[in-house]
């Protein structure tokens, strides 16, 4: 999604001189130092890549996984997605004309220890090949990351939306609201989000009056030194666990958005029992909630419903927002989601009539982001619905439970080691048939829906095309064909050959009739 506010076109733009390009101060001394860049073809690595060199860097080294650079470019296509096909190009070619050198393959991290600086992407400790990166780590070599640049670069306000669900739609809702509310001339989303048009070159040239919203992953919080002035977490469950050492790490990273000096507004979800553990917050910030009902704001500030009506209290009051059902998304998890942008607006400025009238315009108005719950094809009767961004089984069980009909489900992928039971008890209610792609979640899932005696409505195919036929095969008219996977991976996996937009084209496409004999 390319964010609200983008400043104005290339045109307009070229009348007025563009004001300078700041420099954080901890590289500004290394315009002409060797910066090696961890994984250049993703999305991060092409952003702080572009930013360096519109900055003057001369001496960038890029290291990348991939074994030569038709794969590399393979890559780049991919982690793009948010960039046209003709600006993935350009992006390619000026990286590679850039770069003081690519290191690939065999020659993948050599040379990083005379680096001054490494930047490496947010899931970089993930890969066993980058153990020697974790030796520097723990020598106290620098590093540095695209979200610390984007706090130290932002002038203006900065709004940071971090959860284990639903931080892309709502940091796009709050976005929205944003720019509709004429308070900042521009207003960039950027952060975690592949599909997103990251903005770091242009927040390096804001002049103070432009606002920052950003999705920010658990990955992200642990390279971060500061918060956003206002923070919000969505909602947490049980995820990454295997990274943070457990439930309770998970949940000290995710809190550091409200614990790293910098945050002031601290926004949170009173319906969610993980996010509202250790209550206590720094001196000083301000607290507001969101919650179905006004009771769980505890007598705080911040957006509930009642009879079906969003509500907003403010300073002890509270004003009708809008009829719930106006908004144009499925399921209570992204009414939570409406709730908690509403929330974040009240934390940011006294939310006046005029305001909250502008406020509804924007909801009113949102698509649901790609990827997620997304309404691409209806055939036959049969809605064909893509939630791709759902990589854990409570995702899925929301999206299922939004859908508000029977469903043929196409999931699968690696496995996090996070609990199937509440998607289990799905299958043969509203789900009436799961298809499996190769996985070792994939596996495991397959193994408890027998154990749960669903064996029947278990179906496990090779390609995603397969997946997609079988579905239509299976599902009638009333009816919806939902990929949602419940485990991380799926991209890599079966995105390589065409997504699922394709597959759904070639399975509903009318098809020639084979000539007699």
């Amino acid at each position: 999604m390319e964010a609200p506010g983008t400043p104005e076109p290339a045109a307009a733009a070229t009348l007025r001189e563009k004001p300078a390009l700041r420099v954080p101060p901890n590289l500004a001394q290394l315009r002409q130092s060797r910066i090696d860049l961890v994984g250049v073809a993703s999305v991060e690595g092409g952003e702080m890549a572009r930013y360096l060199l519109a900055a003057g860097f001369t001496n960038l080294v890029g290291h990348d996984q991939q074994p030569d650079l038709e794969s590399l470019e393979r890559a780049h296509h991919l982690a793009h997605a948010g960039l046209s096909r003709e600006e993935r190009r350009q992006r390619l070619e000026q990286l590679l004309h850039g770069l003081h050198s690519l290191q690939l393959a065999d020659g993948y991290l050599e040379g990083v220890e005379h680096s001054e600086v490494v930047i490496p992407t947010q899931a970089w400790f993930l890969s066993p090949a980058n153990a020697p990166l974790q030796k520097l780590k723990e020598r106290g070599h620098p590093f540095y990351s695209l979200i610390q640049a984007y706090l130290d670069l932002a002038r203006g306000e900065v709004v940071g939306i971090t959860g284990s669900h639903g931080k892309s739609t709502t940091s796009a809702l709050v976005a929205a609201v944003l720019s509709r509310s004429g308070r900042y001339p521009t207003v960039w989303l950027a952060g975690n989000d592949r599909h997103d048009r990251q903005a770091l070159e242009e927040v390096a040239r804001d002049e103070g009056g432009g606002c920052l919203v950003l999705e920010i992953s658990n990955r992200q919080l642990l390279q971060m030194e500061r918060a956003p002035r206002v923070g919000c977490i969505t909602n947490i469950t049980p995820n990454h666990l295997d990274e943070h050492q457990g439930l309770a790490g998970y949940l000290r990273t995710k809190r550091r958005i409200f614990d790293l000096p910098g945050c002031e507004v601290a926004v949170r979800n009173g319906d969610d029992p993980l996010s509202l553990e250790h209550p206590e917050l720094a001196e000083g910030i301000h607290q507001l909630r969101f919650a179905r009902t006004e009771a769980r704001l505890e007598g705080l500030d911040g957006a509930f419903e009642e009879q079906g009506m969003l509500r907003l209290r403010w300073q002890g009051a509270s004003h009708a927002v809008m009829p719930a059902g106006r908004v144009p998304l499925l399921g209570d998890h992204n009414l939570s989601n409406v709730r908690a942008a509403l929330s974040v607006l009240a934390g940011l400025t006294d939310p006046e009539p005029g305001l909250l009238d502008r406020a509804v315009a924007a909801i009113e108005s949102f698509r649901p982001l790609r990827h997620r719950t997304e309404l691409i094809r209806q055939h036959r009767g049969v809605d064909y619905v893509d939630d791709l961004s759902s990589t854990t089984p409570q995702s899925t069980v929301a999206a299922i439970r939004g859908l508000g009909r029977p469903c043929v489900l196409i999931a699968g992928g690696e496995d996090k080691g996070i609990d199937f039971t509440e998607l289990v008890g799905q299958v043969g209610g509203p789900v009436r048939s799961v298809v499996l792609l190769p996985g070792a979640g994939s596996e495991r899932l397959a193994r408890e829906l027998v154990a749960a005696g669903q064996q029947a409505l278990v179906h496990q195919v090779e390609k995603l095309q397969l997946a997609v036929e079988l579905a239509t095969e299976l599902a009638q008219p009333g009816e919806a064909v939902l990929l949602s996977p419940a485990c991380p991976g799926f991209f890599t996996a079966h995105y390589g050959e065409g997504g699922f937009r394709q597959a759904v084209r070639g399975a509903t496409s009318p098809r020639p009739r084979r000539a007699p004999g």
